[in-house]
């Protein structure tokens, strides 16, 4: 409950402060955040070293992981200022013009799985995507405070995006893309040993992350399009696709389900490598020891 009224408050705050004084303090936030949080800061640079690689300093290390935790305050000041936002104000902060992706994978007729990272903000690309007829239904996960997962649903519902309980995905992923519509997913929980999901080898290391969209795919036959969005220098944000990657199975569907996720996960390696300060991955993703 406390963490209900405080995301409450925060989001009562931001919505009455102009956005560069929210920026501001968001910026301080992640960096007392960045200070005090010691298991939080350790999985980060342990992650930034891995993506960054062996010959980065560890002060580029520190600097791109705190520059994440900045980037991700910010996206929250996003997100809870969204309530006030129309869908035509928040998507006039996008760019994107690869709209032949999104169709190209309409024409299949069998729906749209959209897969994202924790990168930028995957709030307004599916904003974007509803703004421009393409209807959206977000696999979300819920909280142990139910009226902080109301409250999230609804803010995420003002967006124009339909909201999916994790407990009910199967059924209304299904549904929602025999409709031809997209369901969203994002990707990049990492699992510990015994959690399942699919392994594959992400910056030169292996992981394992879940295998839902893979596997929704594959039986369905629906297109999976990775989708991001950057955050520029003017907090505007850049629209960025991959695919369609159309699911091509032969009968082995383990197999199957592990090339697909690794050719998706090759793509957003590309995009972490790019911005890596925009990925908020604030769990361990690789076992410690496996750096490159």
């Amino acid at each position: 409950m406390l963490l209900y009224w405080f995301i409450r408050a925060a989001a009562w705050l931001v919505q009455r402060l102009p956005l560069s004084v929210a920026y501001t303090l968001a910026t301080w936030s992640a960096d007392v955040t960045f200070a005090v949080w010691r298991r939080g800061r350790r999985n980060m640079l342990g992650n930034m070293r891995h993506v960054l690689g062996p010959f980065a300093s560890a002060a580029q290390v520190r600097h791109t992981a705190r520059a994440a935790l900045r980037h991700y305050l910010l996206y929250l000041v996003d997100f809870l200022r969204s309530p006030c936002l129309t869908r035509e104000a928040a998507v006039a902060r996008v760019t994107f013009d690869e709209w032949h992706a999104l169709e190209e994978a309409r024409a299949v007729g069998k729906g749209t799985i959209y897969v994202g990272l924790h990168m930028g903000n995957w709030d307004l690309g599916g904003a974007l995507m509803v703004h421009a007829g393409y209807p959206v239904n977000a696999i979300m996960e819920t909280f142990a405070n139910t009226r902080l997962t109301e409250w999230i649903y609804a803010t995420r519902r003002n967006l124009g995006v339909e909201v999916i309980p994790v407990a009910e995905a199967a059924r209304s992923a299904l549904r929602a893309l025999r409709r031809n519509e997209g369901v969203a997913i994002l990707m990049d929980r990492p699992l510990q040993p015994g959690e399942g999901g699919v392994e594959i080898t992400f910056f030169e290391a292996r992981t394992a992350i879940p295998a839902g969209a893979a596997t929704l795919s594959l039986r369905t036959g629906a297109p999976i399009v990775s989708c991001a969005m950057i955050r520029q220098a003017d907090d505007t944000f850049r629209g960025m696709v991959q695919g369609p990657y159309v699911p091509a199975p032969t009968g082995d569907l383990q197999a199957d389900v592990r090339a697909l996720t690794q050719q998706v996960m090759d793509g957003f390696a590309r995009w972490v490598e790019q911005s890596p300060e925009q990925w908020y991955m604030f769990r361990r993703m690789w076992p410690e020891g496996s750096e490159r």
